[in-house]
């Protein structure tokens, strides 16, 4: 009996903090990896394919729960590499990740929003999707500088439909740069 309730405990624990338990455990696998040795030295023989493999980190470097592995990889790969070879590749792939961010809140959750705008009756003034088109720009382009979730900004950036155009430029050259700090790290560490 003492055993089911315990059970219950930590179930209903683990469901209240899903959250910080994936970003502890993204974080101790970005450790992992920068530790240890057996992926040191594999990444350290991928050669002709290490930029294979900045690409793919550069795509899971857009997502919340794998930012921090991605970071690590993207460090270890860039020690022996062109620095800007590391941020324009790893941006791109970046950008293919946000892109995708970005349709699906642009395309689909907006609808949603503006039904829940429709259903609680806001008074025009007050329109969230008004508010944020305003400030959207600076707010996103930062988000996604930083190591913050890139679903954060591309759902914000989709929400106020923003130009595809201008939203690849801006997730670009954030990207570019957040990922040239970190193999430029690489380089002096």
């Amino acid at each position: 009996m003492e055993l089911k309730k315990d059970l219950k405990i930590t179930e209903r624990f683990v469901w209240n903090h899903v959250n910080t338990i994936f970003i502890v455990l993204s974080i101790l696998i970005a450790i992992l990896i920068l530790r240890s040795e057996l992926i040191n030295n594999f990444i350290s023989s991928l050669n002709n394919l290490r930029y294979v493999g900045v690409f793919i980190a550069g795509l899971f470097f857009s997502y919340g729960f794998t930012t921090a592995p991605a970071i690590s990889v993207l460090y270890l790969l860039a020690k022996d590499s062109n620095i800007v070879l590391v941020a324009l590749i790893g941006s791109v792939g970046a950008i293919i990740s946000d892109f995708l961010i970005f349709s699906f809140v642009k395309y689909e959750l907006t609808k949603e929003i503006k039904r829940i705008e429709r259903e609680i009756n806001f008074h025009p003034k007050f329109k969230f999707i008004k508010m944020l088109k305003k400030i959207a720009p600076f707010i996103g382009g930062l988000i996604i500088a930083s190591p913050l979730p890139d679903e954060i900004a591309a759902a914000i950036f989709g929400a106020i439909k923003f130009d595809n155009k201008k939203f690849l430029i801006i997730a670009f050259f954030a990207k570019f740069i957040s990922i040239l700090i970190i193999a430029s790290l690489a380089k002096l560490i």
